[in-house]
């Protein structure tokens, strides 16, 4: 050993490294023996998510503040974070919380249609932010500043990774720290939570907490509590308002309204291809369970389609996909239905539209159960998908009924800006002046049901079930929401007649992903106890249930500021893993087991070989550009042997880059770079990685399980 001077750092020798006999006691004090609460309790402190510790801003309501202390953790330890809360719980608030701790302007992203709302919390925050349209994404649009924070609003819209705005928008927030805002990050699938976590995070964030990659989530048995760390979402739903719920069921006559439906659309060949059959009649099934309004609409659009294609000799795929829609395209597997060529609809039908199109709409039935369950007690809103039957509801229910489809909104036969009739149904509807008596009912179809405060109504009515749990939530958190103007909510549903919902099963679909979405997002509500102090020693406990021995360790684990925890058990082999099914089991075998004392040679060290577990799995993923890495070698060698330093330094960025886990912005970069020519590669603006920091952990709690007549088991010496 060379003793330190004031100039050196002293050095350690080989010849001066010693063996130490019991490695857990170098990382803290011995065990406290400890029952299975004391180990539940010291668990649940260090799986409990970050806090800044930083005073939020005085607007925030009392149950915004931990969202919000959580969130600025994650964005200033992790560089993204999902802010997941329900809907109507004040998130936009939350997001300027976060925008007012910078220092320059912040960037918001959002559907054109919200940027109008985005600028009026932005006035009366008092907190200047950027505003850019998810539309102009997906043109290819890029924003102009280079904001330190970006905040994109409705965020479940960027769930399909193969979509232009996404491809466009996720190169562009690498390096960045990106706040993602949806009540809803699981409409369809699990993947769509993954595809929203890889656009803020690199696909190691999570591996510390044993799961390597993002993508591994996607075959867990159970949502992870490590999710906490980057999804936010402290309530399972804000209750501003009780809820009453009413359904109407499909009367005999709308029964066989729905028959004639079906008849009509069994009559039609639609297409020798059985795919693009299935698609069509799928579209046609799902109009007509709204309205005859809006089946004709649709069998009029088809009409349009097949003379078109009469004309030109065939329709391509991508004509079809545009006919079809956006709502019924998530439901298509497009790579099975065939490559870009001439589709093989059947002409022959257009006779058939047209006597379809020749029978009378009846569509009066149903309307008469819709008035009846409204009433003019309270203003209420109702919504469809179908621009037709929206169409008709707004001639059908009176003049002072007001709509709003797309871009147009008024007020029975007069049109109105779309801000002053939703101004009407909000919180300035008691100073609503613009017409002599005020609407009590609004017809909107699904562009009003994201992100707008509709608080000034008591009623909400599903005149058709949409294709997912996530637009029925969307909804109705227009009006459970803060600032909810009546004690109760009425929510009226319309089922569509069985007839209908056999072929459409469309009740059966919106349970099926409500589940899913539960399922995980119930893992975010968990409340967190008081954060155990760092310094403490393990808790440990052993048990006598006269089963064997079984071994769970909890240990926590550190790469700079951010954190993890891994929950590993023994298994058959003698090996280790990290699997919560094992671990649920030992937790729940230990409830009641006869504890020992926890000390001993044998407990020393099953804990030491559970952190030489852990510190040899936590090795970063393995590129996923190897050819791109064999190049950058190869001109760093070039780069090497002229002297060339500048060259040198920027392969060498480019090389920890492509070299460690990134973010799905990352990989499109990777993706790019990889066809691209020598030269650019050398001029290729990457964003420099800082290297790796080590890696440290600690033993937080154990439970360890043995019978009087075998000890513990003890790795091999």
């Amino acid at each position: 050993m060379i003793a330190p001077s004031s100039r050196r750092w002293p050095r350690v020798v080989a010849e001066s490294l010693a063996t130490v006999e019991e490695p857990v006691e170098t990382l803290g004090q011995p065990p406290l023996p400890a029952t299975v609460g004391d180990v539940a309790a010291a668990t649940a402190a260090w799986l409990a998510p970050g806090r800044s510790c930083v005073d939020p801003p005085a607007f925030l309501r009392p149950e915004q503040i931990d969202s919000w202390r959580r969130a600025q953790h994650a964005l200033l330890h992790r560089g993204g974070a999902l802010l997941a809360e329900p809907t109507g719980s004040g998130k936009s608030w939350i997001a300027l919380g976060l925008a007012a701790q910078e220092r320059r302007r912040c960037l918001v992203v959002a559907p054109a249609v919200l940027l109008p709302q985005w600028q009026g919390v932005s006035n009366r925050s008092a907190i200047a932010v950027d505003l850019w349209s998810l539309e102009r994404l997906s043109r290819g649009l890029l924003p102009p500043s280079s904001p330190p924070l970006v905040i994109i609003d409705e965020a479940h819209r960027l769930r399909d990774p193969g979509i232009r705005r996404v491809r466009t928008l996720a190169p562009w927030l690498v390096g960045r720290r990106v706040l993602l805002v949806t009540a809803t990050p699981i409409v369809n699938r699990l993947r769509d939570l993954i595809t929203l976590l890889r656009l803020i995070v690199p696909e190691d964030a999570l591996a510390l907490d044993g799961i390597p990659a993002l993508g591994d989530l996607a075959g867990l048995e159970r949502p992870p509590a490590a999710l906490r760390r980057l999804a936010i979402r402290t309530a399972k739903r804000v209750c501003y308002a009780r809820q009453d719920a009413t359904t109407i069921l499909a009367s005999s006559a709308e029964r066989e309204r729905s028959k004639v439906a079906v008849r009509a659309i069994g009559s039609l060949t639609l297409s020798r291809e059985s795919s693009v059959r299935r698609l069509l009649r799928s579209i046609f099934f799902d109009a007509a369970a709204s309205s005859d309004a809006a089946l004709h609409r649709a069998l009029a659009r088809y009409r349009a389609l097949l003379l078109h294609s009469r004309e030109a000799g065939g329709l391509s795929r991508a004509s079809i996909r545009q006919f079809a829609g956006e709502a019924l395209d998530q439901l298509v597997l497009w790579e099975l239905i065939g490559l870009e060529r001439t589709s093989e609809l059947v002409t022959s039908d257009i006779p058939h539209l047209d006597s379809i199109l020749a029978a009378p709409q009846r569509d009066d039935d149903w309307i008469h159960d819709l008035e009846q369950h409204l009433g003019s007690a309270r203003p209420s809103v109702c919504f469809t998908r179908h621009r037709a039957t929206a169409q008709l509801l707004r001639r059908t229910l009176g003049e002072g009924t007001a709509w709003v489809t797309g871009s147009e909104a008024g007020i029975g036969p007069h049109r109105l800006e779309r801000a002053l009739v939703l101004s009407a149904f909000g919180p300035q509807r008691p100073q609503w002046r613009i017409r002599r008596t005020l609407p009590h009912l609004l017809i909107a179809t699904d562009v009003a049901a994201e992100g707008l405060d509709l608080q000034s109504a008591g009623c909400v009515v599903h005149v058709d079930l949409p294709w997912t749990a996530m637009r029925l939530a969307q909804r109705e958190g227009r009006l459970l929401r803060i600032g909810q103007r009546h004690t109760s909510v009425e929510i009226i549903v319309r089922r569509p007649a069985p007839e209908l919902e056999l072929l459409l099963a469309g009740e059966h679909r919106i349970r099926r992903k409500h589940t899913l979405s539960e399922r995980w997002l119930s893992v975010l509500e968990r409340r967190d106890p008081d954060p155990a102090l760092p310094s403490a020693p393990p808790r440990v406990g052993l048990f006598d249930d006269g089963r064997g021995d079984a071994t769970l360790v909890v240990i926590a684990t550190t790469r700079g500021d951010c954190a993890g925890v891994r929950i590993v058990t023994r298994t058959a082999d003698g090996g280790w893993c990290d699997n919560e099914a094992i671990t649920a089991a030992l937790w729940q075998r230990a409830h009641g087991a006869p504890a020992m004392e926890a000390s001993g040679p044998e407990v020393r060290a099953a804990l030491a070989d559970a952190l030489r577990y852990v510190l040899g799995s936590s090795a970063p993923q393995p590129s996923t550009a190897p050819a791109l890495i064999a190049r950058i070698q190869r001109l760093a060698r070039t780069a090497a042997a002229r002297r060339d330093a500048a060259s040198l330094a920027a392969l060498d960025r480019l090389l920890r880059f492509a070299a460690a886990p990134t973010t799905l912005g990352g990989r499109i970069l990777l993706e790019r770079l990889h066809d691209a020519p020598d030269h650019a590669l050398l001029r290729a603006s990457i964003i420099d990685r800082p290297r790796p920091l080590p890696l440290a952990a600690r033993v937080v709690a154990a439970l360890l399980f043995r019978s009087r007549t075998a000890p513990l088991r003890c790795p091999d010496a």
